[in-house]
């Protein structure tokens, strides 16, 4: 529990209009800005993304907090979830009462927060600088206001899922591998660690969903092999995030019960799947060259003269070759052939990935190779290529 102490003029309360049994009580004033302590820094969670101060946005927050004694009225305020907010008409103290970091603290105008934080630690705030406060009192949840208010720049779906604690269950499942701090859940999230080079969370989830058997079955109710092809794991991210959060049940209880047992059935084979991309990455171009295709003559490869060109996607290696993720999502996916289940649900391997890969990976990087186009999106788009590295994969497992 926190009980933050400010500086506030004009104190209002305001009781719901339309319902006279509600809880929820809405306080408005002006906060003196240089009263609002360091410590709300630690209540920014109920926020649905990270701030960026480096946009134009953010800068223009930061001139016109420096140049307009009227900043109150021209900024659009920052909003707050408490337990409770009391104030003392007489020495003009407000205090925010914020128990639970999940439900308590700012909601919507985190930039205007971190640009007054900020100048005031290098001591360049006037105390004639207010900002106008929005403090909620009784919410049971910060999830819908924050989608409603988070409009300046939309807030995308994944960053509201985080609110909503929909990813505990990829978080439980990545805790252990080791680029799980790199993994971005929500809006921004990481920008300003300059060291660190994200991984959209839906790109996670989109690759766990080309093996995931409740969602892409590559075999009917009949057991004959699917035609249907994961194509929109790599197209279509957002998608698939919703395909994630959304498929199982119309109702939220359904939802999370369906994504929760379908990455526990999968948690046996989730590091294979992340290992093998990164092998895939990493040996390409040398397994394209043995197989006589001079990788290195592809535009998309960016060699030059084995000067580092890049990063592996996962595990940061040293690359001299860039593979675009247009080969990379159905040459990896093809290996969902290999997926058995259990009795109790949850997956095996036919045979290792890996040493399928060293196999048979001259031929699956020549019939990539092969394709007419050079461009690495037609590539990934072409259902006919992610059939026939299926089935060469299938065929190669069951029948070597």
């Amino acid at each position: 529990m926190a009980k933050l102490k400010l500086v506030a003029k004009e104190f209002k309360k305001l009781n719901d209009p339309s319902d006279k049994t509600s809880k929820h009580i809405k306080y408005v004033c002006y906060v003196q800005s240089s009263s609002i302590p360091q410590e709300i820094e630690e209540w920014m969670a109920t926020n649905p993304r990270e701030q960026k101060m480096s946009t134009n946005v953010a800068q223009k927050i930061k001139n016109s907090l420096a140049e307009n004694e009227n900043f109150h009225e021209l900024n659009r305020g920052v909003l707050m979830s408490s337990s409770s907010a009391e104030w003392n008409n007489k020495t003009e103290e407000l205090i925010i009462t914020l128990d639970d970091p999940e439900l308590h603290g700012n909601i919507d105008g985190g930039h205007t927060l971190r640009a007054i934080l900020e100048a005031k630690s290098k001591n360049s705030l006037s105390n004639d600088r207010y900002v106008f406060f929005e403090i909620f009192e009784g919410l049971e949840t910060p999830v819908e206001l924050a989608a409603a208010r988070n409009t300046s720049v939309q807030v995308d779906l994944k960053s509201i899922a985080e609110l909503e604690n929909s990813f505990e269950v990829i978080k439980q499942a990545f805790a252990e591998v080791d680029f799980a701090y790199r993994i971005q859940y929500k809006m921004n999230e990481h920008y300003n660690e300059v060291d660190i080079s994200t991984i959209d969370v839906r790109e996670i989830i989109a690759i766990l969903l080309m093996f995931s058997q409740e969602v892409y079955p590559y075999k009917n109710s009949h057991g004959i092999l699917s035609e249907t092809q994961p194509i929109q794991c790599y197209s279509g991210k957002e998608a698939s995030l919703r395909k994630f959060l959304y498929s199982g049940g119309s109702t939220e209880k359904l939802q999370k019960q369906a994504r929760e047992k379908m990455i526990r059935n999968m948690q046996p084979i989730i590091k294979d799947i992340f290992e093998l991309w990164e092998e895939i990455e990493v040996s390409f171009a040398s397994i394209s060259n043995k197989a006589g295709k001079r990788y290195g003559t592809r535009k998309y490869a960016k060699f030059d003269a084995n000067k580092v060109v890049g990063k592996s996607f996962f595990k940061q290696q040293d690359l001299q070759y860039i593979i675009p993720k247009g080969l990379m999502y159905p040459l990896v996916g093809a290996f969902r052939a290999l997926i058995q289940l259990n009795a109790d649900g949850s997956y095996y391997w036919q045979c290792p990935p890996s040493e399928v890969w060293n196999k048979i990976g001259q031929k699956l990087v020549s019939m990539i190779l092969d394709e007419k186009t050079e461009n690495p999106d037609v590539i990934a788009k072409n259902s006919n290529l992610w059939s026939n590295l299926f089935k060469e994969i299938y065929i190669f497992g069951y029948m070597k």
